[in-house]
């Protein structure tokens, strides 16, 4: 499916996380090339443009917020904003004296700042909750990108992030789609990453010595955490240039438009749907969407969950896939579909669709 855009919380809560976490500053390069709300635009030379657009808006909300983005010039080349540096002075995110917190309470006031939505904190909410975060200031700036949207769907996250925080090994059930049994997986978490909607994990995968993507709705029962063995391999050293690949690869297979769908126009299903995908007018009044998806199996789930207002055409595995849970539904059912369900009978719509 096409990318998403990044709320404008998440962005400016990321931006501050580097400037915060850089000793002597940071290039506008690696700023929009690295932080979560940039990166993934930043390689699209038609972006670049509109980018310095926005990394100007939001140094203005963040001035607004009293936290200005203090300007360095180069000793060497005064002017040149190629090579200028962006900080935030400490001082702008001074705690007030005497105001100290323990580990465990740092890590519950991140999760409440995890929980953020548009608009839901006051100015004076979000300028301490971006001073609660500069008490863990010394994290590498290329390696953050956690960001707000934690749900219930997603009970794995709190001990995913503390294990980011403490360096720490993770051990639970990974659930595959064509599997019965779930999978036990070995892994140093990097970042916790959102695409399409949903929430992945990044990390170094100890049993297969490489970088893995998982699914948080597919980690089944409780996250054990742990520090790492004597004779387990250590934490990559390029842990950052790890994410940063993964996050490159993710975003490449979403662009690629290997799906085609049929919708009613004007449906749910496409004003699902319709957001970055190319779509075409057919003579009968539907829209043909075609578009990218890092992830056939969820998203059969989701089209599913339209029944015939939207029609798989291609791939035919994910054809399959639907097909298959409508028919499911169909079944568990007895033929009688209940209000607000998917309609049983489009799985066999599904199936005459060409």
């Amino acid at each position: 499916m096409a990318r998403s855009k990044v709320p404008s919380e998440e962005r400016v809560f990321s931006l501050v996380l580097a400037l915060v976490a850089s000793t002597n500053g940071l290039t506008k390069h690696e700023l929009l090339s690295s932080v979560y709300g940039y990166s993934d635009r930043y390689r699209e030379d038609a972006q670049r443009a509109s980018l310095d657009r926005q990394f100007e808006r939001d140094k203005e909300q963040l001035r607004l917020l009293g936290i200005p983005v203090e300007t360095v010039d180069s000793p060497g080349e005064p002017g040149n904003n190629q090579l200028a540096r962006y900080r935030i002075s400490k001082a702008a995110l001074e705690v007030p004296a005497g105001l100290e917190f323990s580990d465990r309470e740092l890590m519950m006031l991140r999760m409440a700042v995890l929980a953020w939505r548009e608009g839901s904190l006051t100015e004076e909410a979000r300028r301490a909750a971006m001073k609660l975060e500069s008490l863990g200031g010394g994290r590498d700036p290329l390696s953050l990108g956690v960001s707000a949207g934690f749900g219930t769907s997603e009970p794995s996250a709190p001990a995913l992030l503390a294990a980011i925080e403490a360096g720490q090994v993770a051990e639970f059930g990974y659930q595959l789609p064509e599997r019965d049994v779930p999978l036990t997986r070995r892994v140093f978490p990097l970042q916790l990453r959102r695409f399409e909607g949903r929430w992945h994990l990044i990390a170094y995968d100890l049993d297969r010595d490489a970088t893995r993507v998982f699914l948080l709705a597919r980690i089944s029962g409780q996250v054990a955490v742990r520090d790492p063995r004597p004779a387990e391999p250590a934490r990559p050293s390029d842990a950052a240039a790890r994410v940063e690949r993964a996050v490159a690869e993710l975003v490449e297979i979403g662009r690629e438009p290997r799906v085609l769908l049929r919708v009613a126009s004007r449906s749910r299903a496409d004003a699902r749907f319709s957001p970055g995908a190319v779509a075409t007018a057919e003579s009968d009044g539907s829209r043909l969407l075609r578009f990218g998806t890092v992830d056939l199996h969820e998203l059969a789930a989701l089209i599913a969950g339209y029944g015939a207002e939207a029609v798989v055409l291609e791939p035919q595995v994910l054809r399959d896939a639907v097909i298959a849970l409508l028919g499911r539904v169909g079944s568990g059912h007895g033929g009688v579909t209940p209000s607000g369900a998917p309609d049983p009978d489009s799985a066999a719509r599904q199936e005459g669709a060409r």
